[in-house]
């Protein structure tokens, strides 16, 4: 039976991707904030759902998924960096130094300590993958492109994002010898509490696809970043 770590699993697209892999026999560990949040999962999911409450702004986390995954299994399959926040200035007179640093910790150093903690188990699974949840605003070729000109999106959530992609590129290159598949997913234009003006795809539908495609990735795609059935992303 495959295993999965899923982090921001209590709400939005990260408990929709709870649900289909649990759906599919997967060993699953959501990660959340809060007790209260793993109480509802450990209520909504009794059995193989084993929650790890976790704030990744910290580097406190890593020890505490790292013990939480030793009690529970000796191996991890997939890694699911999902959590994540948006931002809301976009003028240059506006933005806050403090909402670019929220940002730039839980989307790429909440991804670092996440994978941090997950890497002596991923090691020892046969196909051990890492997928980032990204976002087409983090693709910096589709940015200076001038797409999303005048489109309000927040400079912390872009920057981030970007960051991220990097995060990704980096890890890839470097896991390749340990056989360990990482990629990046833009999971859609969704329709969740920060949607953005042109959202049109349902979570559980974009949930659903990340999940069929994550069973069929292995170390040779690698690299990639992809909207699941849709399109491949430029970087």
């Amino acid at each position: 039976m495959e295993s999965v770590l899923i982090t921001g699993a209590n709400r939005g697209l990260g408990l929709e991707l709870q649900k289909s892999f649990h759906s599919g026999s997967f060993i699953t560990f959501p990660v959340v904030r809060t007790v209260e949040a793993a109480e509802q999962l450990q209520k909504q999911f009794p059995s193989g759902c084993f929650p790890i409450v976790a704030d990744l702004t910290s580097d406190d986390s890593i020890e505490i998924i790292k013990t939480n995954l030793s009690r529970n299994t000796d191996s991890l399959d997939i890694v699911i960096n999902n959590a994540g926040i948006s931002g809301s200035e976009f003028l240059i007179e506006t933005v806050r130094t403090e909402e670019v640093n929220d940002l730039f910790n839980i989307h790429c150093l909440g991804a670092i300590r996440t994978t941090q903690a997950c890497i002596q188990y991923l090691r020892k699974s046969d196909n051990p993958r890492v997928i980032n949840i990204s976002s087409r605003l983090g693709s910096l070729s589709r940015m200076a492109s001038g797409e999303f000109k005048n489109s309000g999106f927040s400079y912390s959530y872009r920057m981030a994002k970007a960051a991220q992609n990097m995060f990704t590129i980096c890890l890839g290159e470097e896991l390749m010898k340990d056989n360990i598949t990482v990629c990046a997913i833009h999971p859609g234009q969704l329709l969740t509490r920060g949607r953005s003006t042109d959202a049109d795809t349902d979570p559980a539908i974009a949930a659903e696809n990340i999940y069929k495609w994550i069973r069929k990735v292995d170390i040779n795609d690698t690299g990639l970043f992809v909207q699941p059935f849709v399109q491949n992303m430029p970087w």
